[in-house]
């Protein structure tokens, strides 16, 4: 049992170390959204989808080591949660997996946050874009409309260029 667990200790720290880099790759999102910057929100983007990957297998590996947990307890593995481990099993190794869990419930807490301020910045982003369409649009068509704001013609304008006729 004490080789299972800190086999879970291990792969909570190693979640905690790769949400701190998801962390760092939503920061630097921010700042490219904000900056308008496409390659670097590109580049950004195919790194945070790596360690998405990453983050699914160690959760793939918890979840199987979890199982495996609940088994030698002989409990069911759909009650088992991290707290309830804390409670149910007394080990040496307790503090540091609760410590380790309170990290990865903060970086969690962290991500979701960044990920609804992003949202937030991608939407405001988005409507400034078109409002600035909308001007520039509206802005064309007055300047090519053969009638002022209040009906009346506008006359032609008169373009004059030389012509050389020099051969």
């Amino acid at each position: 049992m004490n080789s299972l667990l800190k086999h879970l200790l291990n792969t909570m720290e190693k979640k905690v170390v790769l949400y701190g880099k998801f962390i760092s790759l939503l920061q630097a999102e921010w700042d490219s959204i904000a900056d308008y910057s496409i390659e670097a929100l590109d580049s950004i983007i195919l790194k945070k989808d790596k360690l998405v990957h990453q983050l699914q297998s160690l959760e793939s590996d918890r979840t199987r080591i979890m199982k495996k947990v609940a088994k030698g307890l002989r409990v069911s593995h759909g009650n088992l949660t991290m707290k309830n481990l804390l409670n149910i099993q007394k080990s040496s190794l307790n503090p540091r997996l609760a410590k380790s869990r309170k990290n990865l419930l903060n970086k969690i807490q962290l991500v979701n946050s960044l990920n609804y301020s992003i949202r937030g910045l991608m939407n405001k982003s988005s409507a400034s874009f078109r409002k600035s369409l909308v001007h520039l649009h509206s802005e064309g068509e007055i300047a090519s409309s053969p009638y002022h704001a209040n009906g009346k013609i506008q006359k032609a304008k008169k373009y004059s260029s030389m012509l050389s006729v020099d051969a």
